[in-house]
């Protein structure tokens, strides 16, 4: 599927949410050498010039993703070339052809393909990868299908503090204490029933503001699990 396609699903997921700042703003995602940080606005009606070298990545008020890379001297908008088809379905399709390029990575490791939660801000703690939170909402663990009663033992790489919680038999949630401090694009360790899990944490900031930019962040910051329960729960 050509990215002209995809700018175009993007843009008709996002006729179900509204609009941000008249539609011209857009939401840095990433940057590389450039003074720019995740989350915040730019006026995508303004120049921006990338020398060799420099790199961003946008999202607009609909929800459609645009990769800038240097040299470019010009405005994001001349690059947001969306439609206005409604084709929903078809945009779920292309979530889901992206976890399936996942899910064939993970069989040749060895490793069982990560389950799509029936919520998209529960965390799965059964599976390595990121994991995309709200700002300003509480966490939510799952472990699919719940299992024995255990322990759960959260650390940072650098182990500089440790907490833990009962996890019990048969419960597949549990709320994340606010007294336990995750960071912003940090990796945990997540220990539970003897296995250890590396999750990352991403939080999407304020300015993210719908549903159709919330399901382009978490596919460009490598949520794809949590996008596709986030789809799901369109009609």
């Amino acid at each position: 599927m050509t990215r002209s396609i995809f700018l175009a699903l993007l843009i008709a997921f996002a006729a179900l949410a509204p609009r941000v700042a008249m539609g011209a703003d857009f939401v840095v995602v990433q940057a590389l050498g450039l003074n720019l940080k995740p989350g915040q606005l730019i006026d995508g009606s303004q120049p921006l010039k990338l020398a060799d070298g420099q790199q961003v990545v946008l999202i607009s008020a609909t929800g459609v993703t645009i990769k800038l890379r240097g040299p470019f001297d010009g405005t994001p908008t001349q690059k947001d070339t969306s439609s206005q088809t409604d084709v929903t379905g078809a945009l779920k399709a292309l979530i889901i052809q992206q976890r399936a390029r996942s899910d064939k990575i993970a069989a040749v490791r060895g490793a069982t393909p990560e389950p799509i939660p029936p919520e998209p801000w529960l965390i799965d703690v059964t599976h390595v990868g990121n994991r995309c939170v709200l700002g300003g909402h509480g966490v939510v663990l799952w472990r699919p299908g719940g299992g024995a009663a255990t322990k759960l033992i959260i650390t940072p790489y650098d182990h500089s503090w440790q907490a833990s919680s009962d996890w019990p038999r048969g419960t597949e949630r549990v709320i994340l204490p606010p007294s336990v401090p995750l960071r912003d694009q940090t990796a945990y360790v997540m220990s539970l029933a003897d296995k250890e899990i590396a999750i990352t944490f991403l939080v999407i900031p304020a300015t993210v503001t719908n549903d159709a930019m919330r399901v382009a962040w978490m596919t460009e910051e490598g949520c794809e699990s949590q996008a596709q329960a986030l789809l799901n729960n369109v009609r």
